[in-house]
Order: C-alpha cells, then structure tokens, then sequence
C-alpha cells in the first residue's frame, strides 16, 4: 500500500460507525479545549487531561493486560538486545547524540556546576571508548559494516557494550534531573 492507501483505509474506518465519529467528535472538541486552554492557561484544564489520558491508559491496560504485558516484555527484550548486541548504527547514533549533548554541556550557561561535570564524567568515557573501538577496527582489519566479525572480537563488545551503558546512565539521570526540576518548580 501506498501513503494514500494507508490513509484511505484510515479514513474509511474512522468514518464507518457511529461509535467511530463519537470518538472523532471527541477528540476534536478535546483538540479545541487544548487550543482555548492556550489562550487562558488554565492549569485545571491541564490537570484534567492529565487524568483522563491516565484514565485511558489504565484502562486500556486493564482490557488488554495479557497483550499489554506480551508488548511490553518484547520491547524490554529488544531493550536489552540493543543494549549487548547493540547494531553498529545504533551504536553510531548514540555516539552523534552523545556529541551533540557534549555540545550543548559546554555552550549552555544555565546548566550548574555539578550538571556539567556529571555530563563531562559521562560523556567523555564514552568518546574514549568510541576512539579505542576505531583503533581496535583499523589495527584488526575489521570492516565496520560486518557485524559478525565485530563480534568475534571480545575488546569491541566489551566497548559497545560499555559504551551503551554509560550513555543509558546519562539518558537516566537526563531525565531524573528533568522530572526533578519538573516536580520542584511545579509541584
């Protein structure tokens, strides 16, 4: 299919019933009470959609707990299969988010003190072991895209496993410190 086919049938759907366009009505008349809380910033309209989307979510999982669960114990199984055996473009885009978060560290005044060194202790074991991993290939003659023999080699998982590790660890206490500030000046 095609991008038009897809949303042909998507809109095929969403108009077939009643019980569909009741659901399309009400998504948008949350769309315009969104777009009106804009204007007024209520924080009471944000509490509330905040609890319905809770509400719906809740139930959504209570409905479907078994496919719920199924679901969720494939993506922590693909979580930790990227996390050892990592595909070498993964492991190259954590090494550019990496670098741009680096960047920002570096250039960003409202960061502390204790931010930025966390962020430099982080980050910069992970460009090490990004430049031991190249070493490791060029001495070795190891071709980067051949992901068989990258794995052969004990000193490159050992690094891409690390590597993920301490960039998992980053991402972590990213957003700890996000819902920490989060919570402080709003709660």
């Amino acid at each position: 299919m095609n991008l038009f086919e897809k949303i042909g049938r998507i809109l095929s759907k969403s108009f077939s019933s009643v019980l569909q366009i009741e659901i399309i009505i009400i998504f948008i008349l949350l769309f315009l009470f969104l777009l009106f809380n804009l204007k007024y910033q209520r924080k009471s309209v944000n509490w509330f959609l905040t609890a319905l989307l809770c509400y719906f979510l809740l139930s959504f999982i209570i409905l479907f707990a078994q496919p719920f669960f199924l679901a969720l114990r494939e993506i922590l199984k693909k979580m930790v299969e990227y996390f050892y055996f990592s595909p070498i473009p993964i492991y190259f885009l954590t090494i550019l988010i990496a670098s741009f978060c680096f960047i920002k560290t570096m250039f960003t005044t409202r960061y502390t003190k204790r931010h930025k060194l966390l962020s430099y202790l982080l980050l910069l074991p992970i460009f090490f072991l990004f430049v031991l991993f190249v070493v490791e290939c060029s001495e070795k003659k190891i071709v980067i895209n051949d992901i068989t023999s990258i794995y052969q080699n004990n000193l490159l998982v050992a690094v891409i496993q690390i590597s993920q590790g301490i960039f998992f660890l980053y991402l972590g206490t990213c957003i700890a410190r996000r819902l920490y500030h989060y919570a402080k000046d709003n709660l």
